[in-house]
């Protein structure tokens, strides 16, 4: 649930306002000829240099319900050959009673050889946890929890060679685990259940990340590879120690002049001892669009999809997406019984034409045929 609560700050941290021209042939004469061949001209970098942006974002996610968020954020650069920066502050409620307030950004400088981001914030959620594993997952039964999180995150990237970034940084999470229940003839025991367990995971991380995207918030050509692990440490004050590695790697194709193909594979695992809110999960970072948060979850997972993505005009767009994905205690216990499929499609709006930064709006369903909304700034991947 971190991320719920520090990353609408920086999603459009690595925003870089470009244009990329494609040259493409006549298609009719192109049917007897074979493929059609297309020229992409290198994206050129706008004189603008610094923007405000204040939004108010209604979202929508299936595990907290509906809500309005608020951002203020500035983008700038802080050279011309750095990609896009940005500070910023948000907050926001939703309709299970849930709110974060988070501050952070990312910052981009030396002619984009350090990247530096970071961020602190907290999160009160509301949510149902349905346990560990495929099979608590298809059972569907479920407990109403409230987590209350302080956190704090930094990173620091250093370009080492082409397009690869190396670095490290640290997280600090405080969280109060209870139960979400109402007792009114046992005040004192609904307290205690509220309350709960306080859980800290504390030590440092390492990333690292391949980019190749020709614009960061709306890609139509390039791959965007990230490998972010963490290792929370008795060491660093954290109550016990285990690690977590996620790995995503993304690719854009330009199949028309207004239809791009995105594809995604995602692996997450983590060892033994690690908390509830820290496993591999659906639900989150867009990996499987169609699955309440953490109704799927374990201490491994894959997930594979992929988009196409049209233009119909300057503002307005859609999209049609499907995967598959899967949890297990261990990638050898993964196995084709078990597999999750999901589809759907959206509808895009351009809210920031300077930023290329779209609205998204998402049906999507899982397995269970449930149809699930969202509603979120920038694309899922």
């Amino acid at each position: 649930m971190l991320s719920l609560a520090l990353a609408l700050i920086g999603a459009g941290a690595a925003a870089e306002e470009t244009t990329t021209s494609v040259d493409v042939p006549d298609l009719d004469s192109a049917i007897e000829d074979g493929p059609v061949s297309m020229t992409l001209r290198p994206p050129t970098r706008s004189d603008k240099k610094t923007e405000w942006v204040f939004l108010p974002i209604p979202k929508a996610n299936p595990a907290i319900g509906g809500g309005l968020q608020l951002v203020a954020a500035r983008f700038f650069q802080t050279d011309a050959e750095s990609q896009t920066s940005v500070v910023g502050a948000g907050a926001g409620y939703y309709s299970s009673d849930t709110w974060f307030a988070a501050a952070g950004g990312a910052v981009n400088f030396s002619e984009d050889r350090w990247r530096v981001s970071g961020g602190f914030g907290y999160l009160d959620a509301k949510y149902d946890f349905y346990g560990v594993g495929s099979d608590s997952g298809d059972d569907g039964n479920r407990i109403p929890i409230n987590l209350e999180t302080s956190a704090a995150v930094v990173t620091v990237l250093r370009r080492v060679w082409s397009n690869w970034y190396v670095g490290g940084g640290y997280r600090y999470l405080d969280s109060q685990a209870g139960l979400n229940v109402s007792l009114p003839g046992n005040k004192d025991i609904e307290d205690i259940l509220k309350k709960g367990v306080q859980i800290v995971s504390a030590g440092p991380t390492l990333a690292a990340s391949y980019d190749t995207r020709d614009l960061n918030m709306n890609p139509r050509t390039g791959s965007f590879i990230t490998i972010d692990a963490i290792f929370p440490s008795k060491n660093f004050g954290s109550d016990s120690n285990y690690d977590r590695v996620k790995i995503k790697a993304n690719r854009y194709w330009p199949a028309t002049e207004k239809i791009t193909l995105a594809g995604r594979v995602s692996v997450c695992g983590a060892s033994a001892n690690t908390p509830f809110f820290d496993l591999c999960y659906f639900g989150a970072d867009n990996d499987l669009r169609g699955y309440v948060v953490g109704r799927y979850q374990d201490l491994t997972k894959f997930a594979l999809q992929g988009e196409m993505r049209t233009q119909f005009s300057p503002r307005w767009g859609g999209v049609v997406f499907a995967g598959v994905g899967q949890v297990a205690p261990t990638f050898r216990d993964m196995n084709d019984e078990n597999l999750l499929p999901a589809a759907g499609f959206g509808v895009r709006w351009m809210a920031a034409p300077k930023n290329r930064v779209n609205i998204r709006a998402d049906v999507a369903w899982g397995e269970d045929g449930d149809a699930l909304f969202y509603l979120s700034v920038g694309e899922a991947f």
